[in-house]
């Protein structure tokens, strides 16, 4: 018999996805980055210009490959000027219904985020990535006034890195701020230190989705730079390494799977959507979920029809 469900899970609408549940129920959140620091697509950071050829033709990839596997996609858009902020959000917006997310370092940068989409009309498709132990009041009263789908938190605490730690760092510093903004639940980043401490953001998963029921996963593949032995075996090992972490994060119950930059897309989907096929068909046949339409169960076994 399977056990028996006792948490109550927050699920999360963003836009065409949902996030969070029971594992299985829905698929992952496979993430991307785009107009990232140093991507070879844009010429001019602060001002926005970028190689608009390119990026459309990668945004129809992570649209074609989310359809064709029957995984739920997003991408996270990063940027280093409200300027730029603007141009990447209306170009990125206009050619996706996708979930996107509002990422950067400096607050104006954030607040001309969430009023732009605010002016299109797009908040419901937006995930503000994210509320830190540095987070201004700026931000925090700029995203009640335009309140996205979903606030992620990244509950990280270098001081006590342990998923305890990571709990208590949301009761005691983010339930105020997400108290304030009117955010019932949010999804949880528990960051990954090292290419080790991946193993610790499992176990921060699992703990937070047992205490709170709250979405959570992780940006595994922020530390892959640090391994520095892998990236001399190849681009290849270190892709199998990555995929690694993803189905790992997943089996953790991962709702959030940050996989790097957006060229990696096509391996992402491909190792999600083969995962999701097993944590599907376990959450249907054991579990008497009702899987949504278009799930990677039914998608995987129709590549070669989709293929011809």
């Amino acid at each position: 018999m399977s056990k028996p469900f006792t948490t109550k899970f927050h699920e999360i609408k963003i836009g065409d996805v949902t996030i969070g549940g029971p594992l299985g129920s829905h698929t992952g959140l496979a993430v991307g980055s785009i107009f990232y620091d140093k991507h070879s697509l844009v010429s001019d950071a602060f001002a926005g210009t970028f190689d608009p050829e390119r990026a459309e033709k990668l945004i129809a990839r992570v649209n074609g490959l989310s359809e064709r596997y029957g995984v739920q996609m997003a991408f996270d858009i990063i940027a280093a000027s409200p300027e730029a902020m603007e141009k990447f959000i209306e170009f990125v917006a206009a050619r996706t219904k996708l979930p996107f997310m509002i990422n950067a370092s400096e607050a104006d940068v954030h607040i001309a985020g969430l009023q732009c989409a605010d002016r299109l009309g797009l908040l419901n498709r937006v995930i503000f990535a994210s509320l830190n132990e540095d987070t201004e009041p700026e931000i925090i009263e700029a995203l009640g006034r335009h309140k996205p789908a979903c606030v992620m938190i990244l509950a990280n605490d270098v001081g006590n890195p342990t998923p305890e730690g990571s709990c208590e760092m949301i009761e005691n510093m983010f339930r105020p701020m997400l108290n304030e903004i009117g955010v019932e639940a949010p999804l949880v980043d528990l960051g990954a230190m090292d290419p080790p401490s991946v193993g610790i953001s499992m176990r921060g998963i699992e703990m937070v989705r047992d205490r709170f029921g709250y979405p959570a996963g992780c940006a595994f593949s922020n530390c892959f730079p640090q391994w520095t032995g892998l990236r001399e075996l190849g681009r290849e090992w270190v892709n199998l390494s990555l995929a690694t972490a993803l189905v790992v994060c997943r089996a953790a119950g991962g709702d959030f799977l940050h996989y790097g930059i957006i060229e990696k897309a096509p391996m992402a989907a491909h190792v999600l959507g083969s995962a999701e096929v097993f944590y599907g068909f376990a959450a249907q046949e054991l579990d008497g979920h009702q899987l949504p339409d278009g799930h990677a169960l039914l998608k995987m076994f129709k590549l070669g029809e989709q293929a011809q």
